[in-house]
């Protein structure tokens, strides 16, 4: 199974074997079906018509930039995406941080007593999120395009195809919000008898009376406690 860290980090082998750049990336996190149909794709094409130059590996790092690269002799910050679908959601750095975590990213938000429950400290999470959305999708977008350039692939489970995704730098704080759910729920499963149903909703707002997805928030207890947020690609094209 191809999960999306697999993705990923093919995604920045194969720009490495197509511009000869040097790196230090274990085979053994490959897939390389993968590798070989991104490397017979359109990457190359589009970083030559935006005369954008990879030129150093840097993504173990773990941080931000994945690359650094060169814009007409100009050195620029590269942060490569991967979706397996030709549409899908777009994960902001920082944008699936543990419980724990998630107020290191957002020192704003009271940190829950350890007296309470699991339901009712989420249920503080959120609705510090619902209070302070249009600053919060400010900082989700910021930290989506932190680098100079996004590359991102998308249809990587069929025909991979890049592009240029640029920030479109909306101020949410301008845009009312809406929300699939609005009140934070761990709902009994619907078919899992004893079993409860992570939370999750869409948010998104309304023009001319068309819904405009924005992104999506999951609220994670089971595998892992996380608190995940993802812009849908279809709001930056």
């Amino acid at each position: 199974m191809t999960t999306n860290e697999t993705r990923g980090i093919t995604a920045e082998y194969a720009l490495c074997v197509l511009f000869n750049i040097e790196n230090n990336i274990e085979h053994h996190r490959l897939n390389f079906s993968l590798c070989n149909k991104l490397i017979a794709s359109n990457i190359c094409a589009i970083c030559e018509a935006n005369d954008l130059v990879p030129q150093i590996h840097i993504g173990k790092e773990n941080g931000k930039t994945d690359f650094i690269g060169e814009v007409n002799g100009d050195k620029k910050t590269i942060s490569l995406k991967t979706l397996t679908k030709k549409e899908g959601k777009i994960c902001p750095q920082g944008g699936q941080p543990t419980y724990k975590s998630f107020h290191t990213y957002h020192p704003d938000c009271p940190i829950p007593s350890k007296k309470i429950t699991r339901i009712q400290a989420n249920s503080q999470r959120w609705n510090w999120i619902k209070d302070n959305i249009g600053e919060f999708l400010n900082k989700m977008q910021h930290w989506t395009f932190c680098c100079d350039y996004l590359i991102l692939i998308s249809n990587c489970d069929k025909i991979p195809s890049a592009e240029l995704l640029f920030n479109k730098n909306y101020d949410f704080t301008k845009i009312k919000i809406e929300f699939n759910k609005e009140d934070y729920m761990e709902s009994p499963h619907k078919k899992k008898v004893g079993e409860l149903s992570e939370f999750s909703t869409n948010i998104y707002h309304v023009v001319d009376g068309e819904k405009i997805n924005i992104g999506e928030f999951q609220i994670h207890f089971k595998s892992r406690n996380v608190i995940k947020f993802r812009f849908y690609k279809s709001l930056f094209v």
